[in-house]
């Protein structure tokens, strides 16, 4: 079964949490998360087919479109994302590693499955705006080359929609940043 996820950020935290009974009303979706976060803002992550995923969009879009910030339907997620999204993954080999920073949880997550489906790097860790001031950041692990191609793919989106804080590659990091962010 194809397993795509939505997710959705709103301004409002009153309007999110109406949202997430709107989501699951519109469509066979699972609430994958749903939370506040920093500055009073409310994400919600939601999965099933792409059609479902895209309806239950349409319907919180029809109801609340002046409360969202941004919003994106992703296709085929890697799994990797997911326990990605639950600091989970096991890193392999300690490698070069990549940073991205964005404003938005729609747009880290659009920016984590791009990376994963560019080449072949770890996930590390996705977080959304919690302790960090309602910024979103992802962590990748791999080969140089590889994690280079898979930083300047994933800052494609959040670039285009101004949301792109930043990014950094470090190549050959020492050992006490592996014991940092990995």
């Amino acid at each position: 079964m194809e397993r795509s996820i939505g997710v959705v950020e709103f301004r409002s935290i009153a309007v999110g949490i109406d949202a997430v009974d709107k989501i699951v009303k519109a469509a066979n979706v699972e609430i994958i998360d749903a939370k506040t976060i920093c500055p009073g803002k409310y994400y919600i992550i939601f999965s099933g087919l792409v059609s479902a995923v895209k309806d239950s969009l349409s319907a919180v879009e029809f109801y609340a479109n002046d409360f969202i910030i941004d919003s994106v339907v992703i296709a085929n997620v890697y799994p990797q994302l997911f326990s990605a999204l639950t600091s989970t993954n096991d890193v392999k080999t300690p490698a070069s590693i990549g940073v991205i920073e964005t404003l938005t949880a729609p747009s880290i997550i659009w920016s984590a499955d791009s990376a994963i489906k560019a080449t072949n790097i770890d996930l590390v860790e996705v977080r959304i705006a919690r302790a960090l001031g309602g910024k979103n950041i992802c962590i990748i692990n791999g080969l140089l080359s590889d994690v280079t191609e898979s930083v300047n793919k994933a800052i494609e989106y959040p670039k285009q929609k101004d949301f792109l804080v930043d990014w950094q590659i470090i190549a050959a990091p020492n050992k006490d940043l592996y014991r940092a962010v990995l």
